[in-house]
């Protein structure tokens, strides 16, 4: 009698836990564990278990196994939670930041469409885990930088190993093992510096409001500052202290410290126009403004003014002169929860870094890249 063998392979979809406990060599409970974010399994078993899924192409089901609530009944089933944390500045300064309520309103809207929890929480150490982590309210979470931080590396990196995590507003050089969706600095840059262009712009400066390091910042205004000087262009940066740092740290020469917004303006009157001035953030900026109309410097012309806003309403008392660059702030956040719920799902173990493309206000967004 002869027998014939026949290899069979399961498709993805025909997968399920006690697949993936046979091929890795654990048990049905360990797979169980990693799926549903435990934090007793050791991480090198951890990500021996992740890998054996993205080899077998496993796909969690959206419908678990086990007893499902009747019809009419008052229990109704997990939709998901995922928690927004911020780390590096209290809870009272973070509440009092309007880009945080603009970010919780553009993130509540996006999970409610989802049918998604939002929960708030915060990081200021490594060694303090939020507590929607450590009792498991959550699936993911969005992380995200508020003020100067000496530990957020750290946080990050802690938090990206208990939860599918994404980072938001990434800085230049992000934290490994994490997912990151950031606006694409570099291209902000060089929009202002093509905008001031445009404008017949003779002198290009960067005018840094910020007093503590901000590296997203300075990589725009670098980036705007480069594309001048490649093209002879006269630049000049003026940038606040930072703490007991000057700011020609990180800034090329010449580098202007200054403490009053009137310092700018003031140089305005006797410089060779009509001069570009690129601000790396709506702070300061109607300020600005206000001392350039004040001297009619806007209006005639001599000062031609750009602005990186993190969202049109923080930027809707500037004069018409003024152009804003858009930094696509719903197009972040739908990128950043669009890639922690396929984390969250398939638990890849490769990461990746995208860069939303920001546009000037009334035209269509520029190139981004990954």
């Amino acid at each position: 009698m002869t027998f014939e063998c026949i290899n069979v392979t399961l498709k993805p979809s025909d997968l399920n836990v006690a697949d993936i406990a046979q091929s890795a060599g654990v048990s049905r409970a360990t797979v169980s564990r990693v799926l549903n974010g435990s934090m007793v399994v050791k991480p090198k078993t951890a990500e021996l278990i992740r890998q054996t899924m993205d080899r077998l192409g496993y796909v969690r089901p959206m419908i678990r196994p086990g007893p499902k609530p009747k019809m009419g009944s008052s229990r109704r089933p997990r939709l998901g939670s995922i928690a927004l944390v911020t780390t590096g500045s209290s809870s009272r300064q973070v509440f009092q930041d309007p880009i945080m309520a603009i970010l919780v309103e553009e993130l509540q809207s996006d999970c409610r469409k989802r049918q998604l929890n939002l929960i708030l929480d915060q990081m200021i150490s490594p060694d303090q885990v939020p507590l929607s982590v450590l009792s498991r309210q959550i699936d993911g979470a969005i992380l995200m930088e508020f003020g100067p931080s000496e530990n957020l590396r750290a946080c990050i990196s802690r938090m990206a190993s208990l939860v599918p995590s994404v980072h938001l507003f990434a800085p230049g050089h992000p934290v490994e093992k994490i997912d990151h969706v950031t606006v694409n600095d570099v291209a902000i840059g060089n929009l202002a510096f093509e905008h001031l262009v445009g404008e017949g712009c003779r002198s290009f400066w960067v005018v840094h409001h910020r007093d503590y390091f901000h590296e997203a910042l300075i990589v725009r205004g670098r980036a705007m500052l480069d594309r001048a000087g490649r093209a002879g262009c006269v630049t000049r940066t003026w940038a606040r202290p930072m703490g007991q740092q000057t700011a020609r740290r990180f800034w090329p020469d010449p580098c202007t410290d200054f403490s009053d917004l009137r310092e700018v303006a003031e140089a305005c009157r006797s410089a060779e126009g009509p001069v570009g001035i690129f601000m790396t953030l709506e702070q300061g900026a109607t300020e600005l403004a206000g001392y350039l109309e004040k001297d009619h410097l806007l209006m005639e012309g001599k000062v031609k003014m750009v602005i990186a806003g993190n969202h049109p309403s923080l930027t809707s008392g500037l004069p018409q002169m003024v152009q804003v660059i858009d930094l696509n702030f719903s197009e972040l956040i739908h990128t950043a929860l669009d890639r922690l719920l396929y984390r969250a799902k398939h638990l890849p173990t490769h990461t990746l870094t995208f860069l939303v493309p920001p546009f000037l206000c009334g035209q269509s967004p520029v190139g981004s890249g990954e």
